[in-house]
């Protein structure tokens, strides 16, 4: 099809029309303008009619997720649906705002494009899985993550999430099987699930279980930079689709798995996952083996849910601090005493918040989330109970409380006192706080 020239109108189905500024570029399934529209800069999508899947109820859908509205401000969401026109349609959503980079760039060229901190890679994985949440908590399946779909601010890690016109209901519609590498094992080779009860293959279709196998495939690419599927076993002359299908479905292997070793990381081919993977905290290397264990490419209901990484990801992130002497970023795990990898500087604790089942260093900017606290739901995960803050007036970390509550906090001697939103407690030791159904001791 003719791509638009500049100064076409076409109507959408809120009755506010749009005009075509130009023409920016061509992806998979259609193009991409730039538009005018409501009295804004926007962006449209148009599809190539040959690229639509059923195209009738895609459409559909597409009004009616445009009708819902975003479940997160996260989502680059679909603000209306157009008329059909010419043969087709499209759909309108924000513009991407500056100082975000397609997380691909990041992938290909690492030296230009990078994260700023490796706290910063922390917050992208907190907020990609927390927007994951939100989706599946609003009864939706993705369909097609990948590395195309998020957009991610390498100095805050903050992210973007667009191509969401295939998001639909979970276990409803399929309009597409999903991006070859993000595929959950099972929707590349339906037969690894083995036969339903009456001997026959198991027919596969996007869901929140294949969500959650593609979540842990990008959370890991975000943290170490390389796929934890492509190790030895990548490294074929040409990748066919065959070699795919075993590589991705039924031969999928960790590049990290405790007990098969075939498909380690190649030091000359993969060294970034090799870099990345060394110092990561044990709980998180943990995490990973559980996400892409044997148990879990085979069985989906074995997979890590967003619950299970917002856990380890806010320790994690709770865990790196600054060198004192350079600069550099310290994992400082179970708030113990660290040399920086930088300079060779050590890096004492001098306080600490102990929670149940460890401890984080207690300095200036540390979160307290109540998933840190006690046992929650994904939905509540995140809820910041405080945040240890300095008063420039008074020397000293103190403990502020984030929340609409009131907190109780408990002496070493035993003397109660109330802390009210908004208000602070110092970093002594001794000192317990307690929130929902869950304490810190300050060591």
């Amino acid at each position: 099809m003719k791509q638009f020239r500049p100064g076409k109108v076409i109507q959408t189905v809120k009755g506010t029309p749009l005009t075509i500024v130009k023409y920016l570029t061509e992806g998979g399934q259609g193009y991409i303008y730039d538009i005018e529209h409501e009295g804004k800069h926007r962006i449209l999508k148009w599809y190539k009619p040959e690229k639509v899947n059923k195209p009738d109820k895609f459409y559909q859908n597409l009004n009616d997720n445009a009708r819902r509205g975003s479940p997160s401000d996260s989502f680059l969401w679909p603000i209306t649906a157009t008329e059909r026109t010419d043969g087709s349609f499209g759909y309108v959503m924000e513009l991407r705002q500056d100082g975000y980079h397609e997380f691909t760039e990041f992938l290909t060229d690492c030296k230009r494009i990078h994260f700023n901190t490796f706290k910063a890679n922390v917050e992208a994985c907190i907020r990609i899985v927390s927007a994951f949440q939100i989706l599946h908590h609003h009864g939706y399946c993705y369909q097609d993550m990948n590395d195309g779909n998020f957009f991610i601010n390498p100095s805050s890690g903050d992210v973007l999430i667009c191509d969401n016109d295939n998001v639909a209901p979970n276990n409803k519609e399929a309009f597409i099987i999903g991006t070859p590498r993000y595929m959950a094992p099972e929707l590349v080779v339906p037969a690894i699930l083995g036969p339903d009860e009456e001997g026959n293959e198991r027919k596969t279709k996007p869901s929140t279980s294949t969500d959650y196998w593609s979540l842990s495939v990008v959370l890991f690419m975000i943290l170490c930079m390389g796929h934890p599927l492509e190790g030895e076993r990548w490294l074929v002359p040409l990748l066919t689709p065959q070699n795919e299908r075993y590589l991705y479905g039924s031969g999928a292997t960790f590049v990290y798995d405790p007990s098969d070793g075939s498909n380690r990381p190649n030091p000359k081919v993969h060294a970034n996952v090799i870099a990345f993977w060394k110092p990561l905290p044990p709980y998180m290397k943990e995490a990973f083996h559980r996400a892409f264990s044997k148990d879990a490419i085979r069985n989906p209901g074995k997979r890590l849910r967003e619950i299970d990484w917002l856990k380890v990801l806010v320790r994690f992130q709770a865990e790196i601090r600054r060198c004192h002497n350079c600069g550099g970023e310290v994992f400082m795990i179970n708030a113990k005493d660290t040399p920086c990898d930088e300079c060779g500087k050590l890096q004492r604790v001098e306080r600490k918040l102990r929670f149940r089942d460890y401890a984080v260093t207690a300095f200036k900017g540390v979160r307290v989330y109540r998933c840190m606290l006690e046992s929650c739901n994904a939905e509540n995960a995140l809820t910041r109970v405080g945040t240890i803050v300095a008063n420039p007036s008074r020397p000293g970390l103190y403990f502020l409380n984030n929340t609409d509550m009131t907190l109780e906090g408990r002496t070493a001697k035993g003397t109660v006192k109330q802390i009210p939103p908004n208000s602070v407690v110092p970093i002594k030791p001794g000192i317990t706080v307690s929130a929902y159904s869950g304490s810190f001791t300050i060591e």
